[in-house]
């Protein structure tokens, strides 16, 4: 029959664990757990509370722990009061994970009470902090149904205090002898107590630990110093102990160090100008007595060693150190010795100097001793660092283009084209000698600049043309850049005689349908005739009757042909071939009519393409072949300065007032500028009379 029961029992058991909280039903049971605390060693109790419990006849709590806990076996202890005699407890504790299980074979129901309902022992570990105690509950009623239950944890707080160091390991590396070296490493209290370090003790005196007691607060940190002063070369090294309250006992630090004597030999930086000697000092500082030095130098092509002039300082003995340079191999190589092994005073400062001559561009110049020997009297080289110096020389730069354009210009006695020359160095750049290809170059000033670093000066090169075309040519400039002593610059250009036609226009005097239109011609060769087509508005037509030449072409006639509504050819020629000389003004006034009286030319622009101006060989000698004129807003006679409505000789004075700056409120510019060009010049007062001599 017991048997009977039992399985009955463990089939009912086995059903509630498996239906973990599965039944809908309202909280009627509630499980909570004590908190703990207490030192690392120490075995702290915890309870389990129980309540609204009195349905279920068994329990199964599982409980995950840190670590740094342990159940101490056979500390779990049922409260008999709260249930019946036949209950039983088990309890395992495996991979941190506690698991308790209350059952009866009998399938009496727990009994309701306040007081705990399970207490059992942890045993508390060297690792300070608080634990969450989070259980996972199970309830079963006698029929293997699971209740519900509401859990609740509690903790476990190791207490005391825990040392972290920094670093355990301190190497100081190589470090002078007969000086002082600090390091430094912080000092933590990881734990929740305070810590208190009750001494700091260093096995080598070399090393000195401050301070050697300390307090520091749970959660906080101090700073550690361990100063080093060795005297000696060689290797050192030492245990410091920190002893305190802390949980994980007392700490070791392991300092090392290498130190080493201070022989140094040392290059001093240099400067000056290209072209020039500079001083270069080398100095040695020791500590330990140095009776030889020996050092080379790979020499920048820039350096040149001037011969015989390395010196001792007076750190060598006279009559007992001699100093020897030799160059061999591309290497400079000074060389001090002592026959009877004399010691080379004192402790630093020069040693000997050399001199260079500075031959070559600007900039920095690495000077590196190599093969450094520093010997004790015993031979044993000594050298502990080796220090190079800079070379800086500050040499002119010319900086210029390669080429000298002039483009396409017109002829003239002499061309004229500013070159820039820059000094991108850093001392004065002197322009010494230019010199060029070919006569027709020359300087416009033969005072040649010298240059200041940084700056720039332009040259007038001068170009007198033996005729219209291309031409080339080459300038040399020599200067004291001894980098590029002698920079060529490709000179060109193409040069053309002037001969362009211009355009301008009025409206004639007293007559708003009339518009004079006036060529002009700037030549430089003699033009024996002139062509040109002149496009304008639709309702305007030149009157070939009422075209007039100036002076200038008073041998030539003039020949309109119509090309279409708004353009006409122009022809001016000479029967007899006679030339219009070289120079500039009008040579014909087209006077244009309007065909239909509703045009408005105001605002127009009038144009002359296909322009032909023939010389005398029958050459189209043409520098331009077009020409434009703009219709400002007439609102006025052009040439009528005073606004009378009429030009004449009192428009004349008019604009000579203006000029001479004479106030006259009758003076309108618009209408006195004459040839449009935003100004007020004589050329306007020249051609106000040329309009008056066409009217008479």
């Amino acid at each position: 029959m017991p048997m009977l029961r039992l399985r009955r029992y463990v089939v009912m058991l086995c059903t509630a664990l498996s239906s973990m909280m599965t039944v809908s039903v309202a909280a009627q049971s509630t499980l909570s757990l004590t908190s703990a605390s207490g030192h690392p060693g120490d075995e702290v109790e915890v309870s389990v509370m129980l309540s609204n419990a009195q349905s279920a006849t068994a329990m199964q709590i599982n409980i995950p722990h840190t670590p740094y806990v342990s159940y101490v076996n056979g500390s779990a202890v049922l409260n008999k009061q709260r249930v019946s005699a036949s209950h039983n407890i088990t309890v395992s504790d495996n991979d941190n994970l506690l698991s308790i299980y209350v059952y009866d074979m009998s399938l009496n129901t727990f009994k309701e009470g306040t007081d705990a309902f399970i207490t059992f022992r942890l045993k508390l570990d060297k690792e300070p902090g608080s634990y969450s105690l989070n259980p996972e509950v199970v309830l079963s009623d006698i029929s293997g149904n699971p209740l519900s239950v509401s859990a609740t944890g509690g903790k476990v707080t190791i207490l005391g205090p825990k040392i972290a160091l920094g670093a355990t390991e301190v190497d100081y590396g190589s470090v002078p002898i007969r000086s002082t070296h600090k390091k430094t490493l912080v000092v933590s209290n990881t734990g929740n107590e305070t810590l208190t370090i009750t001494g700091v003790q260093s096995a080598s005196t070399l090393f000195k630990a401050s301070p050697t007691t300390m307090t520091v607060e749970a959660g906080q940190q101090q700073t550690l110093t361990i100063e080093y002063s060795p005297q000696t070369s060689g290797t050192d090294a030492t245990d410091i102990t920190l002893t305190s309250n802390a949980v994980n006992g007392n700490q070791v630090i392991h300092v090392t160090a290498t130190p080493f004597s201070v022989n140094t030999l040392t290059v001093a930086d240099a400067s000056g100008q290209a072209g020039e000697q500079v001083t270069v000092t080398v100095s040695m500082q020791n500590m330990e007595a140095i009776v030889a030095a020996q050092c080379c130098f790979t020499l920048p092509d820039a350096l040149n060693y001037v011969e015989g002039s390395a010196i001792l300082s007076a750190r060598a003995s006279k009559g007992s150190h001699q100093l020897s340079a030799t160059e061999k191999d591309g290497k400079l190589s000074f060389y001090i010795h002592s026959s009877n092994n004399t010691v080379l005073s004192g402790n630093a400062g020069d040693l000997f100097t050399f001199k260079l001559l500075l031959n070559g561009s600007g900039g920095n110049y690495l000077l590196q001793p190599e093969e450094v020997i520093l010997s004790n009297a015993g031979g044993i080289d000594m050298t502990s660092d080796v220090k190079g110096g800079s070379i800086r020389i500050a040499a002119p730069k010319l900086v210029c283009t390669t080429a000298l354009d002039y483009g396409r210009v017109p002829m003239e006695e002499v061309i004229k084209k500013r070159f820039t020359v820059s000094n991108g160095g850093e001392s004065p750049l002197t322009i010494q000698r230019i010199d060029f290809s070919d006569e027709e170059f020359s300087l416009a000033d033969s005072k040649l600049p010298t240059i200041a670093a940084g700056k720039a000066v332009e040259i007038e090169v001068c170009y007198r043309p033996s005729g219209p075309g291309t031409f080339e040519g080459v300038m040399q400039i020599y200067s004291n850049d001894p980098q590029n002593p002698m920079q060529t610059v490709e000179i060109k250009g193409d040069t053309y005689y002037t001969n362009e036609i211009t355009l301008n226009g009025q409206v004639v005097s007293g007559n708003t349908n009339q518009y004079a239109l006036t060529i002009s011609l700037e030549n430089t060769l003699p033009i024996v005739a002139m062509q040109f087509d002149i496009h304008w508005i639709t309702g305007m037509a030149p009157v070939k009757e009422m075209a007039s030449m100036s002076a200038r072409a008073s041998g030539h006639q003039v020949d309109i042909t119509k090309l279409s509504d708004d353009t006409y050819r122009v022809y001016l020629y000479a029967l007899n071939n006679a030339p219009i000389n070289p120079g500039k003004g009008p040579v014909a006034t087209l006077i244009y009519n309007k065909v239909d009286g509703k045009v408005d030319y105001n605002q127009t622009v009038i144009t002359a393409n296909q322009v032909i101006l023939s010389t005398k060989d029958s050459q189209n000698g043409a520098s331009s072949a077009t020409a434009d004129f703009h219709i400002g807003s007439l609102t006025g006679i052009l040439g009528d300065a005073n606004n009378d409505g009429q030009v004449n000789v009192t428009d004349v004075v008019c604009i000579i007032n203006a000029l001479l700056e004479i106030d006259s409120s009758q003076f309108v510019e618009s209408q006195a500028d004459m040839n449009q060009d935003k100004r007020i010049t004589i050329t306007d007062v020249v051609e106000v009379i040329q309009v008056i001599l066409q009217q008479q």
